[in-house]
């Protein structure tokens, strides 16, 4: 069955990217959590989907300065590492990508009562970086464009060991479904909300639906 995901947890009554509205997902039944990771300047990963926050820049900050709603990844995988957790790692020009890839793995790592997580990013790098760290960490990539040709886009996800591709779901066909199908590759789409567009990705046989109505979506997978 299409696993159902929530995108930065439910923020239609919460704050997206909070702990509040990650409870409020568990609640209405998802089967996974999309969030936002920064790393601040004092080496804290902060759960935000922007760069600033009220005007404050997260990565040029520590965590302590930051708004009192931000949670930090621990934060989050101590409350609901039960459940599995699909983590975008946030990357800008700044960022140092070697120091981000020990803070991730340490904190998965460290936490071994949770659910082994999925690692995203549409940097390809960072992900390379944690693959070279890592032979068991579950990778996915992230992307929006047709910039790919398909043959080239799967050769490089086997080559780098991922485990899953993360498409918009307007570049999801039958011929990238069959790709996908012949490597062994995940295909977690997003950002779905329309109820025409989660049939025909269901349809489509994609692993996950990333949506901000899980309600909807769940209806539409139990048929």
């Amino acid at each position: 069955m299409v696993q159902v995901c929530a995108h930065r947890g439910v923020s239609s009554d919460h704050r997206e990217n909070t702990l509040e509205a990650f409870h409020a997902a568990v609640h209405q039944g998802a089967d996974s959590i999309e969030l936002d990771v920064w790393l601040t300047k004092d080496n804290h990963l902060a759960i935000h989907h922007d760069k600033t926050s009220e005007g404050i820049d997260i990565e040029e900050s520590t965590f302590g300065s930051l708004p009192k709603f931000i949670p930090t990844l621990n934060d989050v995988l101590n409350d609901f590492g039960m459940i599995p957790l699909n983590i975008e790692l946030k990357i800008s020009p700044v960022t140092d990508l070697e120091r981000l890839a020990e803070r991730v793995i340490s904190e998965v790592n460290g936490n071994i009562t949770c659910t082994p997580p999925m690692i995203s990013s549409f940097n390809l790098e960072i992900l390379q970086n944690l693959r070279e760290s890592s032979e068991s960490i579950k990778l996915g990539y992230l992307f929006a464009q047709e910039d790919w040709e398909r043959s080239m886009l799967f050769e490089t996800i086997t080559e780098n060991n991922f485990q899953a591709v993360h498409p918009h779901h307007s570049l999801v066909s039958e011929e990238f479904m069959n790709a996908s199908k012949e490597d062994n590759i995940e295909v977690n789409v997003w950002t779905v909300n329309e109820q025409r567009l989660v049939a025909r990705l269901i349809d489509l046989g994609v692993n996950s639906i990333i949506t901000d109505n899980v309600q909807m979506v769940k209806e539409i997978t139990k048929g």
